[in-house]
């Protein structure tokens, strides 16, 4: 009997050619579609899995988890932007709905593996499952799933993580598939972006936007409309170039400064999970990522009782909280966090790094 393998189909060419290779290589798959919101946006976008599936002549289902989406992944983005946070929800949708309901779900109704179009490699080491950066290193998105549980990686089939990206457009148009068809970054927001997604959500008040020495040199018309290391539309003119290098959530204000203001020499990280293996110390090196497509930066991490300081080998721009920091060694990834606080000069790291470790 062949082995069963549900794939999550969004409709683009990437899960496409997932499901596409797996049935080539024989085993019985399935396609599902997850219905995140009940918008004629999402409609859409089932439809397009729809055809997808028929063309590719697997069987075909839609999952509404609309509900569970709304709850665990866009009140919690609203909520992180209220707060004057950049969030990134494609990592909280990684673990709470893909790698987590619909695991489940499929594994439940028969199948054995859920396959998804990361591109990502799931590998073993002995008995350990590890996830690990794609080899086509500038599609890589083993960044968006180093939040997921190392639990489910036994059960994960990622098929994109040894070809590159531009053999999958190549093998989408040799079997009649649109290749440029592909899916939204982030998939709830619509063609009018996040703001405006936003905005309908959450109350943003305005204030002022101040330099480094808290001087007032503008307004802005609310925080969730501002991200760290943003130059362009503040509507304040300093002789020189101007970068968000804080949001001040308490004061409601926007500080503005030039670009050695936004290096960081280390970070706080909270929310820790563990992909690989616990670390065995407190203090070890990393390769580090702070945001996706970022390249990976040497460190150093100190473990705390409430999360972990990294500190940069060389400083970095734009340590934005909200964001995920993620560990690797090599190709394999370690695990990673959220960014809470970025600390701009080395006596700060130092004087963290001080503090009592757990």
């Amino acid at each position: 009997m062949k082995q069963r393998v549900a794939v999550a189909l969004s409709g683009g060419a990437d899960s496409a050619i997932a499901a596409s290779l797996l049935a080539a290589q024989g085993y019985d798959v399935i396609g599902i579609h997850l219905l995140m919101t009940r918008s004629q946006q999402a409609a859409t976008q089932a439809e397009r899995a729809r055809r997808v599936a028929t063309h590719l002549g697997i069987g075909f289902e839609t999952m509404d988890v609309a509900d569970s989406f709304e709850a665990g992944v866009i009140t919690p983005f609203c909520e992180e932007y209220a707060e004057g946070r950049t969030p990134n929800p494609c990592v909280r949708c990684n673990r709470e709905i893909k790698f987590g309901i619909l695991l489940q779900e499929v594994l439940a109704r028969g199948a054995e593996l859920l396959a998804t179009g990361h591109y990502a490699r799931v590998a073993t080491e002995g008995d350990r499952f590890l996830l690990q950066k794609a080899v086509d290193r500038r599609a890589d998105q083993s960044y968006f799933l180093y939040a997921i549980p190392q639990s489910c990686l036994p059960r994960l089939a990622m098929p994109l993580g040894t070809v590159s990206r531009g053999e999958v457009r190549l093998r989408a148009a040799q079997i009649g598939l649109n290749p440029s068809e592909s899916s939204q970054d982030i998939c709830f927001v619509g063609e009018r972006g996040y703001r405006s997604f936003v905005e309908k959500r959450i109350l943003a008040s305005p204030g002022d936007i101040v330099d480094a020495k808290g001087v007032v040199r503008g307004h802005h018309i609310g925080l969730p409309y501002y991200t760290v290391g943003q130059r362009h539309g503040l509507g304040i003119a300093l002789g020189e170039p101007a970068y968000v290098v804080r949001l001040d959530v308490g004061m409601n204000r926007v500080m503005v400064g030039d670009a050695d203001l936004l290096l960081a020499r280390a970070a706080m990280v909270r929310e820790l999970n563990w992909l690989s293996a616990t670390p065995a110390t407190v203090e070890f090196d990393v390769q580090a990522r702070i945001r996706y497509r970022a390249p990976c930066t040497n460190a150093g991490v100190s473990l705390r009782t409430d999360g972990a300081l990294v500190r940069f080998e060389d400083p970095q721009r734009a340590v934005t909280p909200g964001q995920s920091l993620v560990f690797y060694d090599g190709d394999t990834v370690l695990g990673g966090g959220i960014i809470v606080e970025s600390l701009k000069d080395k006596a700060d790291a130092e004087t963290d790094s001080s503090a009592e470790l757990g």
